[in-house]
């Protein structure tokens, strides 16, 4: 039964009237009050808490589906590099354009694995607690600089051995080397991601053992499981052998060599005391000499260059010759 309001429009003055008056601000609501409804502190609360509440519903719903599309993201990035590294081993027999090109597939396949690897191992609690420290983030800034400024010295070193040449003439190949190089160093994360593997593996062993035992249940098949562990076994595979064998320490000096005819010869010069054709490449600020290489090297394709069996084919010369350029047309003489 609805009630007039005595404090609507007067103060309350003692402390029973005040009393009096919060009870009936908090007992009473628009709806309640009458034929002209006015909004209480009941109500400004209780929309205050309806308010809440949606904005809540509405936050975990994006994040719900945020976590949604990235596992959506993530599966279909995984079929994709199953379907490469598939088709890249496998080849076919009726699409002649696929086995012309399976080494390019397969390293896509590998190009794709191994960020589907690196995703998966990002969004683990594992990494995001760390990754959360500045401290870490630091440490890992300042390890990647040193990383590189060593690699590159490394590279600086590799080049002057092979041409007997300052490294700054080959600014390509010294950037390419120094990145092979620094993926031996980093070496130690095909540990964490072998680490990683194991305990999916586990997972999915258990998956399995639960279909026999009924004293195990999972609420649905970890399919994350069986695609890292998959996908991880194929990527620790061709690290494997890039470290061992493709990109062993002595194999980089004919990848340095083959790297470089690609990248920083060139043949279109314009010296005449060279025959056209030769490769060069100019040496020093006023680009008065060059280093010149007599051999005829062809690299075809992306596979003569990592394989090493097909890289090693072409031997390094044993005379580079440092010849003064003189400005001219080249001299067409075999």
């Amino acid at each position: 039964m609805n009630h007039p309001r005595k404090f609507k429009f007067q103060t309350p003055r003692t402390t029973e009237e005040r009393v009096e008056a919060i009870y009936d601000e908090l007992s009473e609501t628009a709806r309640s009050a009458g034929a002209t409804p006015v909004e209480t502190l009941k109500d400004i609360v209780s929309a205050l808490l309806q308010r809440a509440r949606v904005w809540e519903r509405e936050r975990v719903q994006v994040a719900e589906r945020a976590v949604e599309e990235q596992n959506w993201a993530l599966g279909a990035l995984a079929v994709v590099a199953v379907i490469f590294l598939f088709n890249g081993w496998s080849g076919s027999r009726d699409w002649q354009w696929l086995n012309e090109n399976r080494f390019a597939v397969r390293l896509w396949g590998t190009a794709f694995s191994a960020v589907y690897v690196g995703v998966s191992l990002e969004r683990t609690s594992f990494f995001r607690s760390l990754w959360s420290f500045a401290f870490t983030k630091l440490v890992v800034s300042v390890s990647f600089s040193a990383l590189i400024v060593f690699s590159t010295g490394k590279a600086s070193t590799l080049i002057n051995t092979v041409f007997g040449v300052d490294a700054s003439a080959f600014p390509f190949t010294r950037a390419f080397m120094a990145g092979f190089i620094a993926f031996d160093y980093l070496s130690i994360v095909l540990v964490i991601v072998g680490l990683f593997a194991i305990a999916h593996a586990f997972n999915a062993v258990g998956f399995i053992k639960s279909k026999f035992d009924a004293n195990l249940s999972y609420s649905r098949a970890p399919w994350e499981s069986f695609f890292f562990l998959a996908i991880a076994l194929v990527f620790l595979a061709v690290s494997w052998r890039w470290l061992e064998t493709d990109f062993s320490a002595d194999a980089l000096p004919a990848k340095t060599y083959r790297l470089a005819r690609v990248l920083d010869f060139n043949e279109r010069h314009q010296c005449s005391n060279l025959r056209q054709g030769i490769a060069v490449v100019f040496i020093g600020t006023d680009q008065a000499r060059v280093l010149a290489d007599t051999a005829e090297v062809t690299t075809s394709d992306i596979e003569s260059f990592v394989n090493r069996q097909l890289s090693d084919q072409v031997p390094i010369p044993k005379n580079f010759y440092l010849l003064p350029c003189e400005a001219g047309q080249p001299s067409s003489a075999q």
